[in-house]
């Protein structure tokens, strides 16, 4: 009686795991009759592209927007496009009101977020099969469980952003690569890989960098040398020619609006060039700061520990695995280099990191551990380290599905303020900001101190910007309430004190913007006091305080000061 082939089992049920993780908490921070844009600043731009700009069932290809690459908007828009004619999203009427829009747009944001849980899902299942090729079926699961509930990925697979459809990509990638070292069809698994890193490149230009993978497996390939290097060179130029072919397919801009193209292309290498505003201002070396916080938050520390120790042993066991150790190398060097350094950027990393993991399984059972001690201080290092990384992606799912300080600040207003007082902001109003009036997520600074001044409030709302941190229009105005946010006072209490010759010219702006703080934190401490801080925790924190800025979307402190 033939057997049964069920290699499916373990991949389907390991996608759909990660898929129901993903799941949960996705209706975090969505606009409502509170706020009419999503708490996460990117979103609400991307939706804007995505829906209106591109409809490819209308033949609109082109968005005008080229700062990631458009794969992932036509997939969203594809995605989102198809629910409203089925009737699955309905869309309001043509005079709708702003609140009925809100709600409309929150649709799109939830379905568009379903579409990325799905895609981080799926990677999940691509990273257990990579594992199951170098090593058999346990590497393909321990490999699979270091990225099911890593915990950075398993957070911003439930944002509408482009990163983690770039990883897909990624990881489909290093599957070709390590099925390239020994096929029998060498050329159709190179020609996938090509295609995947077209794609990659179509979401995010940089992550077509892990095409080099793919070059490397070509060159290890058993042969003799002169078979290897006939190959490789075949196998470098019709591979970047098809590469280059795919990522003109999904992103057209390339050839069809190529002055438009290159204006926002080149802003978006400036961009990473000179930085950030604050954030990332005297920060220090980029290959660290990526290391940690970014890495030892967004992977979990003793799992990527035990990844690069799999990788250090491991790698000459594994020359199937060598191209993406190499390129996951060079595509670091690239990431770190850089003066913008969220750890969202790390994303294309995690599947060499998991797949570092599934070495560690071979070397329970080696000679470096066949002393019992050896082996079983391993296996409870390796126990530890996946019972972190999956306690603390829980921990950060939890505030996700906890009141955000933005709304509870709010509440708290209502029942403590009076009609008529002044409110305060030191910045200008932005996402970060509790919604006393729901234009917060404008994306034009002007267009939110406009609506501001606009809005219908019980409260008379005052910024004190531009410029930011104004002693004398705090002393001038002097509004009943001063309301600030983590994203507004975090990077300058980490910058206070910091001379201005120590730094270079570029972080000069942030430096004085630290040093007017300061001072406006003086004039404020006399006249006001701290009435109320609003602050949501991670129940397992394990000591950490100082989150990434793009995992503090989920939680950022507000600080609510009364005058005296």
């Amino acid at each position: 009686m033939p057997v049964k082939r069920t290699w499916w089992v373990f991949p389907v049920a390991l996608i759909a795991l990660a898929f129901l993780a993903r799941l949960i908490g996705i209706g975090w921070g969505l606009p409502n009759e509170t706020h009419y844009a999503s708490f996460h600043p990117d979103e609400g731009l991307i939706l804007a592209v995505c829906y209106d700009a591109l409809n490819p069932f209308r033949g609109e290809f082109l968005p005008g927007f080229y700062n990631y690459g458009t794969l992932s908007l036509y997939l969203w828009s594809f995605w989102l496009h198809l629910l409203t004619f089925w009737g699955v999203i309905a869309a309001p009427p043509a005079e709708a009101s702003e609140a009925v829009y809100a709600a409309f747009r929150a649709d799109l944001h939830l379905w568009a977020r379903i579409l990325t849980a799905f895609l981080g899902a799926l990677t999940v299942g691509v990273i257990y099969q990579t594992g199951h090729r170098l090593g058999g079926q346990r590497v393909g699961l321990w490999c699979a469980a270091a990225m099911l509930f890593a915990p950075a990925h398993v957070i911003h697979s439930r944002f509408q952003t482009v990163d983690v459809p770039t990883t897909l990509f990624v990881a489909l990638i290093c599957f070709q690569a390590v099925k390239l070292y020994s096929s029998e069809k060498p050329w159709r698994d190179l020609m996938w890989g090509a295609v995947w890193a077209g794609c990659a490149a179509g979401c995010k230009y940089n992550a077509g960098l892990f095409l080099v993978a793919l070059w490397v497996s070509a060159w290890l390939r058993p042969g003799s040398a002169n078979e290897r290097g006939g190959f490789t060179a075949r196998a470098v130029f019709s591979s970047a020619f098809v590469a280059l072919m795919v990522f003109a397919l999904v992103c057209p801009g390339l050839w069809a609006d190529n002055e438009q193209f290159m204006r926002h292309f080149t802003y978006e290498l400036r961009h990473v060039g000179t930085g950030h505003g604050d954030i990332f201002t005297a920060t220090g070396l980029g290959w660290l700061y990526h290391l940690s916080p970014n890495l030892a938050w967004g992977f979990g520390t003793g799992v990527l520990l035990l990844s690069v120790a799999g990788w250090v042993f491991g790698w000459k066991s594994n020359p199937a695995a060598r191209g993406i150790l190499i390129a996951s190398i060079l595509f670091y060097l690239l990431i770190g280099g850089a003066e913008v350094r969220f750890l969202r950027y790390t994303f294309p990393l995690f599947p060499a990191l998991a797949l570092g993991i599934g070495f560690i399984a071979p070397l329970l059972a080696s000679q470096f551990s066949k002393n019992l001690a050896v082996r079983q201080g391993v296996s409870l290092a390796v126990s530890f380290a996946f019972v972190w990384q999956w306690m603390w992606s829980f921990s950060l799912t939890t505030l996700m599905l906890t009141p955000d300080t933005r709304l509870q600040c709010v509440q708290w207003m209502k029942q403590n303020a009076k009609s008529g007082d002044a409110i305060g902001f030191g910045t200008v109003p932005w996402f970060y900001t509790p919604p006393l009036f729901p234009q917060t997520g404008e994306l034009r600074w002007q267009d939110r101190l406009q609506r501001m001044a606009e809005a219908q409030t019980e409260y008379r709302l005052v910024s004190l910007a531009p410029p930011d941190w104004d002693t004398a229009r705090l002393r001038q105005d002097s509004p009943d309430w001063v309301i600030m946010s983590q994203f507004e006072f975090g990077d300058m209490e980490r910058l206070q004190g910091i001379p201005e010759t120590s730094v270079p010219e570029n972080d000069l702006p942030s430096v004085r913007k630290a040093a007017a703080y300061q001072q406006f934190m003086g004039a404020l401490s006399e006249s006001y006091e701290l009435a109320r801080v609003f602050r949501n925790r991670p129940p397992a924190s394990f000591g950490q305080r100082l989150p990434p800025h793009d995992l503090l979307y989920i939680y950022p402190e507000m600080r609510v000061y009364r005058r005296k």
